[in-house]
């Protein structure tokens, strides 16, 4: 079935059932098996749909309807007059609500039988819940909106559904259509089309996406008006006929011709620009009109489709750079509303309900109305607004909420009266908030296009939510506001010919991601202008700019900001370059998301570690951080007293890179650097073959280490022939041939420094050679580990330099660097690798505060570091990797015991009492690194 179909089999069906009085029991397995079969074409057969599938908890007992499959779903069904929301009493004198008794079925299942989704209903609502994010609110809707809402049970079939969103459905069917259509239609312009052309046929793709959004949302008037205007028309004269179109939909009626032809007369003025100026439009087959009007225009409704998903939907389907790089993307609406929700929306919707709960009408009505003009006069820009995703759901945030303001100023009787005693029709002036309060800077034209159609989409379908509260009918058409999308760079335009910050409320969006090493010379350029020069900038991502570009914009105003932006610059060296001028100019941090895994809801989900930092020049109280367990947990809310820049609830620090310890304590150092092509590197294999064949080269080789290595075993093996003389070396052909290898090696390279080891190629380009036993981290590490494993390595190993190393380091240093205070200050300081820890030596250990130990501390300390390495030994064949992965801690208890002493023992020297409170922990340790680095200024 085409869309259209399904949504009028749905609209008969709850017709049917909206007038029945069904009972739970009798009418379950007809209600289920219907939906599925008459709106989603699902056999209802024993294979896809099981009713009363028996589970055993203390007692036997019943699922209601369980389909099976790759994504299994648990169906719970309650009578027509259950409060889905209330919890009842169980027979075992529990408590659940229904999604909580499904829920308990569920976990009594077998794993394969575990379900995806768990739906509960009471033939007049659904609530869907995704297992995956089971705390998560659940999708909700009621059968009167089963026509608009079919596509969120879709779930019920065995396909892979990654949404259950209805309207994200039907907008990522809608940026497919058009993107076949564009696709087809790009053949008329050969193989090699200009800039141009692919500018012309965006521009093309945007009007008659909105063509067909107008005509499925009643806004051209006459049903299928735009069908009807083309059905007919020959494939050749379709571009023709579409460029009168256009023009007629940009004329005031007034200003049409006199004897315009009712074809086109019939078309309302649409204004706001979108059909402004002629485009060029390619010729049309029999294929592409077909395309156009049957597969996308007629047979699929465009009237529900999100216009915050699409927008961005629609750009990576016509933007050949996102296409090449990831398909069909866009930010996710929860992903937008973790930041737009304690930016502002949070304080509007709590502002509202206490609205709701005065019980003086004449009190209510006013303050509705205050808030009302209040949310009018916000204005709020992204200047990085791609497809003006942020806007649009911002947007629609402040209609809804501008709707429940009109709802309560009519449930005013005397009100309502005398509406009805004097006939009036309030009008469209009954909306104050206007799509004219959102600003976008965007560098691409499209996407400035698209930003501006998804706005105006919105526009329409909020106008339509008003009409029906507000019982006003007036056309939409023509549009009375403009969008205000600016094209040009936001890191070279002044952001005050946009808007002025003084009339600015709210800077917000997702500004584009690039490290350092892979900016050009323009990128790099327009930081350094940015930041002015400031001390390493240079070293800085991009999307850093704009927050220094959104500071000097915000001076001397209470405009609030918050950004989306890699987790590198909260992270390692980063930290001090981008925060420490901010900070200097008054800057403070009022909420943050540490580091979590960005879902943009792509076919081929992105890999990015985000986090979101929201700031202002003004002092916020209830300062919110929302710390992640993990980069794709669920977050934790909490209350923070101060926000550093390192996203810890502790005083504000910055911390430089050192190169030397800042307390009296060994120095650290990296392993060996060979740059050798390889040619002094071997597997056990290569190694055995190579010793067979040249036995006297045995002395040479040397257990090889990287971080790989040291986490999970199986090392390799590299020649270290640094010392051997021609006496040692002449007899050995083979090794003398790697030698030359190496030098001819470096010889190639590009860099000059490189070419010059090649005077010295028995040499590495770093060499550590300790003579007594090493302390070894790995300089990467996975985030899920408590502690990064830190051990002692003998002589004759060598290390690569992916780890670091205190050669002949002792069992007091192994001890502090292996415990929780210093993994604490690691995870607080340490730049990332994704969301992995990327351990360092200038601000990790060398910024590191160590304590001032007793003897007897010390000697604490090190009974309990020998405790680690005893328990380790209690299983010998673990990798470090088995270890201190997370999930295997149950089965190495001596360890994890041995650990809390070694906490215990670490904490105790430096006279602290926190119980392992990793948020007082970094208090101290950021207050006791203050106090050391302003003494080590003195001296």
């Amino acid at each position: 079935m085409t869309p259209v179909q399904r949504r009028k089999a749905a609209t008969a069906f709850r017709d049917k059932w909206q007038n029945a009085d069904p009972g739970e029991k009798q009418h379950t397995q007809q209600f289920w098996t219907e939906l599925m079969n008459r709106i989603l074409e699902i056999a209802t057969d024993s294979d896809h749909i099981q009713f009363e599938k028996p589970v055993f908890l203390d007692h036997q007992s019943y699922i209601d309807a369980y389909i099976p499959g790759p994504h299994p779903v648990l169906i719970e069904q309650k009578g027509p007059f259950v409060d889905l929301g209330k919890k009842e009493r169980q027979s075992d004198g529990s408590y659940l609500n229904p999604y909580e008794q499904a829920k308990r079925y569920a976990d009594w299942l077998p794993k394969s039988e575990k379900p995806d989704y768990i739906i509960v209903s009471n033939f007049r609502e659904f609530r869907i819940y995704d297992q995956e994010n089971p705390k998560g609110e659940p999708v909700i809707f009621h059968l009167k909106d089963l026509p608009k809402q079919y596509p969120s049970l879709r779930i019920l079939s065995s396909e892979t559904i990654s949404d259950i969103d209805a309207s994200v459905l039907v907008s990522k069917e809608a940026a497919r259509l058009i993107g076949k259509l564009y696709d087809a239609l790009l053949k008329a312009y050969g193989d090699q089309p200009t800039s141009y052309d692919l500018e012309q046929l965006n521009k093309l793709c945007t009007r008659l996406v909105f063509c067909m959004y107008a005509e499925d949302a009643g806004l051209f008037g006459e049903e299928e008006a735009f069908f009807d205007y083309l059905k007919d028309a020959a494939p050749e004269d379709m571009n023709e006929d579409l460029s009168r179109l256009f023009k007629v939909l940009d004329t005031p009626v007034a200003k049409r011709p006199r004897f315009l032809s009712p074809r086109l007369a019939r078309f309302p003025y649409v204004n706001g620009a979108l059909f402004s100026g002629e485009i060029e439009i390619p010729p049309f087959s029999e294929e592409t009109k077909r395309m156009l009007l049957y597969d996308t225009a007629h047979h699929f409704d465009w009237k529900d489709i999100s216009p915050t998903v699409f927008g961005a939907l629609f750009e990576s389907t016509l933007n050949p750079e996102l296409r090449r790089s990831s398909g069909m993307h866009y930010t996710s609406v929860e992903s937008i509303h973790k930041l737009i929700d304690p930016l502002f929306l949070d304080d509007l919707k709590a502002e509202l309900e206490e609205i709701r709960q005065l019980k003086q009408v004449n009190v209510r009505n006013r303050r509705a109305e205050l808030f009302q003009k209040k949310l009018a006069g916000l204005r709020f820009l992204d200047p990085a607004c791609g497809s003006g995703n942020f806007l649009t759901e911002s947007y629609i945030c402040l209609r809804r909420l501008e709707n429940e303001a009109i709802k309560l100023q009519l449930t005013d009787k005397k009100l309502v009266q005398a509406v009805n005693k004097l006939q009036m029709v309030l009008d469209a002036d009954v909306i104050k908030v206007s799509i004219q309060q959102f600003y976008g800077i965007e560098i691409n034209n499209f996407a400035v296009s698209v930003a501006t159609t998804a706005l105006y989409i919105a526009e329409a379908q909020l106008y339509e939510e008003t009409q029906e509260i507000a019982h006003f009918y007036d056309n939409f058409l023509p549009l009375h506001s403009y969008a205000h999308i600016h094209e040009g760079n936001a890191l070279t335009m002044d952001w005050n010919s946009v808007i002025p910050a003084s009339e600015l409320n709210y800077i917000m969006g997702n500004p584009p991601f690039l490290g350092a090493r892979n900016q050009s010379k323009e990128q790099k350029s327009q930081i350094q202008a940015v930041f002015q020069k400031a001390k390493n900038c240079g070293n800085v991502d991009l999307c850093a700019a704009w927050f220094k570009k959104a500071a000097d914009y915000m001076k001397d105003t209470s405009i609030h900001s918050a950004f989306v932006a890699t987790n590198s610059i909260c992270q390692g060296e980063q930290v001090a370059n981008i925060w420490y001028p901010l900070y200097a100019e008054g800057i403070r941090i009022n909420f943050a998301y540490d580091t979590f895994r960005w879902k943009n809801d792509s076919d081929e989900q992105a890999h990015v570690f985000c986090i979101i930092v929201g700031f202002s020049y003004a002092e916020t109280p209830g300062k919110l951080l929302f710390h992640h367990e993990n980069p794709d947990a669920h977050p934790i809310r909490q209350q923070a007293r101060n926000i550093n820049a390192y996203l810890s609830d502790a005083p504000d620090i910055f911390i430089y890179s050192r190169n030397k310890p800042l307390c009296a304590v060994p120095d650290m150092s990296v392993g060996n650097k060979p740059i050798d092509g390889g040619y002094y590197i071997f597997t056990e294999e290569e190694k055995q073959q190579f010793l067979k064949k040249e036995p006297g080269a045995k002395a040479y080789f040397h257990p090889f280490i990287g971080a790989k290595e040291f986490l999970h075993g199986n090392p390799r093996w590299i020649l270290y022939l640094g010392q051997a003389t021609w006496e040692d070396l002449k007899n050995l052909p083979m090794v003398r041939e790697r030698i030359r290898q190496v030098r001819d090696y470096r010889l190639a390279s590009r860099s000059a420094p490189t070419r010059k080891l090649a005077d010295h190629p028995q040499n590495y380009h770093i060499e550590n050679i300790p003579k007594g036993n090493s302390i070894v981290i790995p300089e990467v590490s996975s985030e899920r580990r408590r502690y990064i494993p830190v051990d002692f390595l003998e002589p004759g190993v060598l290390c690569s330099n992916l780890v670091k190393l205190i050669p002949e380091g002792s069992l007091y240093e192994f001890g502090v660097l292996q415990s929780q205070i210093h993994n604490a200050w690691m995870r607080a300081v340490a730049g990332r690798l994704k969301g992995d820890y990327r351990y360092s030596i200038g601000i990790v250990y060398n910024n590191f505060p160590w304590p001032a130990v007793t003897p007897e501390q010390r000697k604490r300390v090190e009974n309990a570091a020998q405790d680690v390495l005893e328990a380790r030994k209690h299983n010998p064949s673990a990798t470090l990797a088995e270890l201190y992965d997370p999930d295997n801690s149950l089965f190495f208890p001596e360890l994890m015991e041995a650990h809390q002493r070694l906490d215990q023992a670490v904490e105790a020297a430096y006279g602290w009492k926190t119980n392992g409170d990793e948020e007082k922990i970094l208090q101290y340790l950021f207050r006791l690194y203050d106090k050391l680095e302003q003494q080590d200024k003195l001296t």
